[in-house]
């Protein structure tokens, strides 16, 4: 038998370390493994368990990281040892901690600055930290023993009587060839635009997962409104002077209705006495149920159908109505609605109709929206959106708060390509979590940053230090703009307008080229893009051909989606191109002999040019608003770019409800 934490040194393989690694590294004895023939060691760098044979031990000197187990606990932070199902180990190892400790003088504890995450799942043999002070409760029992759980049992009362109105299920016994889904507690602290706390939610969710398909559910697909859409309408609002109002849909998901048999366990801390062995036979669609949202969905669909609004064929989550010469428009992203009417009075009338058949919340003037604030200034016709809060969330939870601010988000001096052998790597959790944090801002309110983090995001596989550092700089040019956006402003003419760039064998890797489109209106961008293109480009009008095709593409739905939203086109939509020889090939095929090998969808610009749903028109490099979305600028030129498409700091506005 080994001591329990010793030191272990473990032999690091020849193919793990480079010429002048050490060649073994020091980790805690734990245990042995149960299912894996090998030592359980403790990595505290990593905060890691291990499986190994090959080890040294060191059983006269103990590992440091015992010491802090004891101070821990009286701080309210332990260390939970998850073993495998036999139970023998761990009684034996707690038998042996107090003689280990015994005599051992209590080192001064040095605390990381590292920021500290709970993983997903905890499995057998895993090292966590349970920290008592997070804010929100993970499971019923944390919860009940929390300084303040009357905050979160107010909250679960709430959600029980709000299941109890819709009769979302009645309680039965189970029928002998069905099996029940279980049920659980989510809890969730709601934050207001400034940050402060506006109140504490529970939820009650289904576990379903253990549903079967065919058996439990058939259809889920449900849509939300596209970013590009939500975009287009506060642009359109703007040119047709509509006031812009939301409301929140309350268990929202209780009011569909549910067509399959379905059973779920009672939920704990609500079991009725005496009926312990019932089930709830659900008659609605609750919450974590595979097909709760499409339920949902289907139900205000018929409601609004009802209520004389016209589902657009361009976006089925964005709905219209003519009503006197006026159109009304609202947006669906699930349960938070946007509703965009000439006057006060129509706005009243949809929320009142709502209503009646929806528990709503009227949220009043449009403010904040799936993260975005929202600006208004009535006098001067604009509107801002941006996320700052967000930003500033990003940068605290990265640990670049205190960064120096960059002006650009990428340096043009400044490579980068795939890790090689002699790359030094980089945690790949803590990369992705980055460049999945950076992608929702730039798909929402910063198309600045769009190239940088679509350049950045390839290396995702296998990121290493180098590649770190361009993530950085992202994060220090977000640290110097956390309080820019989009402003939108009302123009003599609302038509969409589009930008289409390229720029020729941008990767280093495998010399594609990078395709870029900006579509305008009412001064700000509403939709774009920055994407690598799929194939290798044998020249730069090539590669700016092709880019003019993915712009045709969206150039004709963004025509299609702002005309149903009362934008009227007296002109084909413009498409800014700066390479006159892809301008050429739009119009007819004289270069043959240099385009015959290019793949036929790409020559869908050239029919719609034909057809006259698009114009090509020349523009110069320096004019060139999509020239940000396909390569690194310098800053004079980025900061000229930025200003054009309208990415300013957040006005002074002062929000009235």
């Amino acid at each position: 038998m080994r001591v329990f934490g010793c030191d272990a040194y473990v032999h690091v393989s020849k193919d793990e370390r480079r010429k002048l690694d050490p060649k073994a590294k020091k980790f805690m004895f734990l245990g042995y493994g149960e299912e894996t023939k090998g030592y359980r060691l403790y990595d505290s760098e990593r905060n890691k368990v291990i499986f190994s044979r090959d080890v040294y031990f060191h059983e006269t000197r103990k590992n440091n990281s015992l010491e802090p187990l004891e101070k821990q606990h009286s701080k309210a932070e332990k260390i939970v040892l998850q073993n495998d199902e036999d139970s023998e180990d761990n009684d034996e190892e707690s038998e042996m901690l107090p003689e280990v400790q015994q005599g051992v003088q209590e080192p001064v504890v040095r605390r990381s600055q590292r920021i500290r995450r709970q993983p997903d799942r905890y499995a057998a043999g895993n090292v966590t930290i349970a920290n008592k002070c997070f804010e929100e409760p993970s499971f019923y029992e944390e919860d009940i023993s929390r300084s303040n759980c009357d905050n979160w049992k107010e909250a679960m009362e709430q959600e029980m009587k709000s299941l109890r109105g819709n009769h979302t299920w009645d309680l039965v016994e189970l029928p002998r060839d069905r099996k029940t889904v279980g049920s659980k507690w989510i809890y969730k602290i709601k934050i207001k635009a400034d940050g402060s706390i506006e109140r504490y939610k529970a939820r009650l969710v289904a576990q379903g997962y253990t549903q079967k398909f065919g058996v439990d559910y058939d259809e889920t697909f449900c849509p939300v409104v596209r970013m590009e859409s939500f975009r287009t309408i506060l642009a359109s609002a703007i040119q047709k002077d509509l006031k812009l109002h939301q409301i929140d849909v309350t268990t929202a998901f209780l009011n569909g209705e549910l067509e399959e048999e379905v059973y779920m366990k009672q939920p704990q801390g609500f079991i009725l006495e005496g009926q312990e062995k019932l089930v709830c036979r659900l008659n609605k669609s609750i919450y974590g149920l595979k097909q709760s949202p499409r339920c949902w969905n289907t139900a205000l669909h018929r409601k609004l159908d009802d209520m004389g609004f016209v589902q657009s064929t361009s976006d089925p989550c964005v709905y219209k109505k003519d009503s006197g010469g006026d159109i009304f428009i609202i947006g669906v992203y699930v349960d938070d609605i946007v509703l965009a009417g000439k006057t006060d009075r129509e706005i009243g009338e949809v929320k009142t109709a709502l209503s009646a058949s929806f528990d709503i919340k009227d949220l009043g003037k449009l403010h904040h929206f799936l993260g975005m604030n929202i600006l208004h200034n009535d006098e001067k016709g604009e509107v801002w959106i941006g996320q700052p809060i967000y930003t500033e969330n990003l940068l605290k939870k990265y640990g670049m708060e205190n960064s120096n601010p960059a002006k650009i988000p990428m340096d043009p001096s400044e490579t980068f390509m795939k890790s090689t052998d002699l790359d030094e790597r980089f945690d790949q959790h803590l990369y992705q979590s980055a460049i999945g944090s950076l992608s929702y801002l730039s798909v929402t309110t910063r198309p600045d940053i769009t190239y940088s983090v679509n350049k950045m995001a390839k290396f995702c596989v296998d990121p290493s230090k180098h590649h770190w550092t361009g993530v950085k700089h992202i994060l220090r040019y977000l640290k110097g703009t956390i309080q820019h956006g989009i402003t939108y402003t009302k123009q003599s003419s609302g038509e969409c307008v589009a930008y289409s760039d390229a720029d020729w064998g941008r990767d280093l890797d495998d010399r594609k080229s990078t395709s870029g489109y900006l579509f305008v209106i009412s001064g700000g961008p509403v939709s774009w893009k920055s994407k690598k293109q799929s194939s290798v480009a044998l020249s730069t009008a090539e590669a700016e051909y092709m880019a003019l095709a993915s712009s045709a593409q969206e150039a004709v739905w963004m025509r299609q989606l702002s005309s149903e939203m009362g934008i009227e086109y007296t002109k084909p939509v413009i498409i800014y191109e700066d390479n006159q020889s892809a301008i050429a090939m739009t119009k007819n095929p004289q270069f043959h002999g240099r385009t015959k090998h290019i793949a036929i969808k790409y020559h869908y610009i050239r029919e719609q040019v034909n057809d006259g749903s698009i114009t090509v028109q020349y523009c110069s490099t320096e004019n060139m608003l999509a020239d940000m979305l396909t390569k690194p600028l310098a800053s004079t030129q980025f900061s000229k770019l930025c200003s054009l498409i309208g990415i300013k700091p957040s006005p002074k506005y002062i929000f009235q409800k």
